[in-house]
């Protein structure tokens, strides 16, 4: 059995050829190098854009905090004592895909 603390603090990146897809998700909702870390400093960054005037606060909603179906997905999976991985893999690639979103709409607006 991995040590919860492996995966939520220690590890890098998630193991799957040993770890279960609730270690997985745990990994990713918990760990500083998950993806739900990756979402909350895009969210501050789309924040910072809104309070510098070069945004306006809808994005928040489109891109940052708010856009948070995902996330919410992810929390769910990691408080669930047996995960689906087709779930959890729709769940981690629209995070990814929501912070791609969000990188992209901080490029154009840091020009």
């Amino acid at each position: 059995m991995i040590d919860f603390n492996t995966i939520t603090r220690d590890a890098d990146k998630p193991n799957l050829k040993t770890w279960s897809n609730r270690d997985v998700a745990l990994f990713h909702y918990l760990n500083p190098n998950g993806l739900l870390a990756q979402k909350r400093k895009v969210d501050d960054r789309i924040d910072a854009l809104v309070d510098a005037g070069k945004a306006m606060s809808g994005a928040i909603i489109a891109y940052g905090a708010l856009s948070y179906f995902y996330t919410n997905l992810v929390a769910e999976l990691a408080s669930q004592s047996r995960v689906n991985w087709i779930k959890l893999s729709v769940a981690l690639d629209g995070v990814k895909d929501d912070i791609r979103k969000a990188e992209q709409f901080i490029a154009e607006r840091s020009v």
